[in-house]
């Protein structure tokens, strides 16, 4: 195969996967369109193989994360771009790193041994995605399925990068079906496609009928107070800003609600600079009788030290207790809150990131009324963070977030979706307050009770039920990303150390 056909077939591929991801609609069709990429990795030469692998990936994240580019609106565009094509490189470089491995062990194993072990090693690689200061999980093939909720209770068994696995086996079997003519493997993808389907319709039904009213449930007002990202830090603003958000609140009746969410940064500045605003909530929530979640920054200031001050990006919550709880966000965004292994390399905690300079948290909170557990933006996207949420007592998940950032593009659905497979992925509830959109209630199984639209002006008011719910994925997934991930590593090892063919 011409190095320019592969890369032809590589992008075709990589191109209809993107369009795979929710809000897009070809879901299932990501079991069957990258068995282009692998006739390529199967039969072009070492060079095509990994040339057009990289082309095929920085093509993908191009079209999947191109609204990254909207943050140049309220920060340096030239800073911006050159970051956003340096992390599509970056990203690609996984692909990169899959196909090297497969050109290397592809004449070594049998295609049954083969296409089990690079599925394995596949998700072991997106694992080791989610890991680290690099961590940047958020498009993990298996996430195709979020864009329905038959689909997506295959999450509850196999987890996201499970499915991800599952999407390589079936495009490797495709590929052999058509290499090795065994017309058997051609029907796989459509019968992975059936079982998924019918499986989460047969889960969803059952649930539907053994539902039971009588589940313990709080009312929760969400507030989407719609600040455009380009007004939200401009101090200038902060009085208008804040007008807007408190002319939205002021339209609520608190009557019988027993919680009210406030998204990611609703104040837009730190909270000891603005007593004025933490005494009226305070007041608000003892004279309601309700509690109050409020997205802010906070800071500690460090004595001798180049380093002024900590920064958080923190949750606080307003209720009876006295000083208002405080919940400190943990998984920072690389880059844009925090400079990779500044841990390890101590110098780097000297660069100054201006506001974005963050430092992160180091526990989970479990706050009442409900026992929730306050998550913001990013982190609520790791399926780990959920588990321990769910270890520890919380029955669902208030996720305060801020994609203002990306406007009116793809990114608020991918955040949405991905925040709706993990919980179902671990049985958890998930109550989102964000921005701009998209607000949401979201059930154990997937189930959107109400959700808003994008830079809408609202709130919504729902009961939320008190529950989770089993799936064997929030039992074992732990222990299954830490195989793939160790497993993920040996396959490197090893195709380090094979030869290649005379």
């Amino acid at each position: 195969m011409s190095t320019g056909r592969a890369i032809l077939f590589s992008l075709v591929s990589w191109g209809l996967l993107a369009l795979c991801f929710p809000p897009y609609l070809l879901g299932l069709g990501a079991l069957a369109v990258l068995a282009p990429w692998f006739y390529v990795l199967k039969t072009a030469s070492k060079k095509a193989a990994l040339l057009s692998s990289y082309l095929g990936s920085f093509f993908f994240h191009a079209v999947s994360m191109y609204w990254l580019y909207h943050v140049g609106d309220v920060a340096p565009q030239a800073l911006i771009y050159s970051g956003l094509l340096l992390g599509i490189a970056y990203l690609s470089l996984y692909a990169l790193l899959c196909a090297w491995v497969f050109v290397k062990i592809r004449d070594r194993f049998g295609e049954a041994s083969l296409i089990f072990i690079f599925s394995l090693f596949w998700a072991g690689i997106e694992t080791l995605r989610a890991k680290g200061d690099m961590s940047f999980p958020w498009l993990s093939f298996g996430l195709v399925f979020g864009g329905s909720i038959e689909l997506m209770q295959v999450f509850a068994l196999f987890g996201v990068f499970g499915c991800s696995a599952i999407i390589i086996a079936s495009n490797m079997c495709l590929v052999t079906a058509f290499l090795k003519k065994k017309k058997k493997l051609a029907f796989v993808p459509l019968i992975l496609a059936a079982c998924i389907y019918i499986g989460g319709l047969a889960v969803m039904a059952y649930e539907d009928k053994t539902a039971r009213e009588e589940t313990e449930a709080i009312t929760i007002a969400v507030m989407q107070p719609s600040i455009p990202q380009t007004r939200k830090w401009n101090q200038d603003y902060y009085d208008s800003v804040m007008k807007q958000t408190w002319d939205l609140f002021e339209t609520l009746d608190p009557l019988d609600v027993a919680l009210i969410l406030f998204p990611e940064t609703a104040i837009p500045d730190y909270i000891n600079h603005r007593r004025r605003e933490y005494v009226f909530l305070k007041k608000y929530a003892e004279e309601n009788n309700t509690a109050i979640v409020m997205g802010v920054l906070n800071r500690d200031r460090l004595r001798g030290e180049k380093k002024k001050f900590k920064i958080y990006n923190s949750a606080f919550l307003f209720s009876l207790d006295e000083p208002a709880p405080e919940y400190r966000k943990i998984r920072l965004v690389p880059f844009s809150e925090k400079l990779p292994f500044d841990n390890i390399f101590p110098v780097l905690n000297y660069v100054d990131l201006g506001g974005g300079d963050f430092t992160s948290g180091d526990s989970l909170s479990i706050w009442q009324p409900g026992n929730f557990s306050p998550l913001i933006c990013y982190e609520a996207i790791y399926g780990s963070i959920l588990r321990d949420a769910k270890r520890k007592g919380a029955k669902f998940i208030a996720n305060l977030t801020n994609d203002g950032w990306f406007k009116k593009s793809i990114a608020p659905y991918q955040h949405f979706n991905l925040v709706r497979s993990h919980a179902v992925e671990n049985g958890m509830g998930v109550v989102r307050a964000a921005n701009t959109g998209i607000s949401a209630f979201i059930e154990p199984n997937g189930r959107v009770i109400e959700k808003t639209e994008l830079l809408e002006q609202k709130i919504i008011v729902q009961d939320m039920p008190l529950k989770t719910r089993f799936t064997p994925y929030s039992v074992v997934g732990d222990y299954i990303e830490w195989i793939l991930f160790v497993f993920s590593l040996l396959m490197i090892v090893v195709a380090k150390i094979i030869r290649a063919p005379n």
